[in-house]
């Protein structure tokens, strides 16, 4: 990707397109972090929700509903509206001359997605999807646990993320289906699809079921195929809105089991046999002086940098739509050949007298 070069002596002007409750609790105190952009706009249809972020954050920035408004005046946006406008959004933004980052899920289909791709290479800029768990640190470490062979031959993944819901929000966009695809696994679902293909190159969608009886799932469940060094390896998804689960990706193989933990996206906690008990490993990337804490990561904070050093370097980001496309498409299959999840609780089950 080739583009004319931005100055790396100021701050890249940013808008914000799209001023809800997630933009008001990571993204904006991320970008306030960052001597790099500087808040130029805020847009969003509902001025209101502009205007709150402007008080609460004392920002000397412009406030419209029109999108047509940062032509000219802005270097790089965030497109943070709901997922079924991410496509035209970013795609008209990219016309304008505008770099891109553009919230998770890109879009709502394979084809809207390749169409963002596609309008960021004939323009010349950089688009980044928002998945920030892809830059949790223990995704290398695991990788290079494993290029070593301290795993052992890969023998199963598991993958679960659950909760009961409750982050902020300002609008209904996780529950309406005329605003977005599904519920989550679409959702939480996509961070974790787009780390194990990272993680392993290849997954395929063997079973998928959820509750969803028309509107959005709350709780999902699939298995699926890895191509791991040409053998087949079994892995297993489960996501919640409703209820907690392990909120991991966990890694067994022959030698020894990996777990990356939601919560401390810095390590990897290695289990391994010795001398008839378990040892416990908590490995890092960066190996820390012996009694110290490792410093809190922002990692809204890693994106930011990350495009901006994109769009100066006149390279492309590290999480590119088109890398993106694969885990869209394992959505569509999976809801595609979607099962509905037992739900006695709910269901009359009819028997013979």
């Amino acid at each position: 990707m080739k583009q004319e070069s931005i100055s790396s002596l100021l701050p890249l002007r940013l808008g914000i397109v799209g001023c809800g409750a997630v933009v008001r609790e990571y993204h904006i105190p991320a970008f306030l972090e960052s001597p790099n952009v500087v808040i130029t706009y805020l847009c969003d249809v509902d001025q209101r929700k502009a205007i709150l972020i402007k008080k609460e954050y004392g920002l000397d920035s412009y406030t419209t509903k029109s999108v047509e408004d940062l032509k000219d005046s802005i270097d790089l946006a965030l497109v943070a509206v709901p997922p079924k406008f991410h496509a035209p959004v970013t795609v008209e933004l990219l016309n304008m001359g505008i770099h891109v980052i553009c919230e998770k899920p890109p879009a709502t289909s394979v084809v809207d997605t390749e169409k963002m791709a596609e309008a960021a290479e004939r323009n010349r800029r950089v688009l980044a999807i928002g998945l920030v768990t892809r830059f949790h640190s223990n995704n290398k470490v695991l990788k290079k646990l494993m290029q070593e062979g301290l795993l052992g031959e890969i023998r199963e993944v598991h993958v679960e993320s659950g909760a009961n819901i409750d982050w902020p929000m300002s609008n209904d966009s996780y529950y309406n289906k005329n605003m977005t695809l599904g519920g989550v696994f679409f959702d939480i679902g996509f961070h974790f699809l787009d780390r194990i293909l990272w993680l392993f190159g290849d997954l395929r969608i063997v079973e998928y079921k959820d509750d969803s009886y028309g509107g959005v799932e709350a709780n999902a469940e699939a298995t699926g195929v890895l191509n791991i060094a040409g053998r087949e390896v079994p892995c297993r998804l489960r996501f919640s809105w409703t209820h907690s689960l392990n909120n991991r990706i966990l890694v067994v193989g022959g030698e020894a089991t990996a777990e990356l933990l939601m919560a401390e996206p810095e390590a990897v906690i290695l289990k391994r046999k010795a001398a008839g008990s378990t040892l416990e490993m908590i490995v890092r990337e960066d190996l820390q002086a012996e009694g110290s804490q490792p410093q809190n990561v922002n990692y809204f904070r890693k994106q930011i940098e990350d495009v901006v050093s994109a769009i100066r370097g006149n390279r492309h980001s590290f999480i590119t739509a088109d890398s993106t496309i694969k885990a869209m498409r394992l959505i569509e299959e999976a809801y595609s050949k979607r099962l509905r999840m037992p739900q006695p609780w709910v269901e009359t089950l009819l028997t013979q007298p």
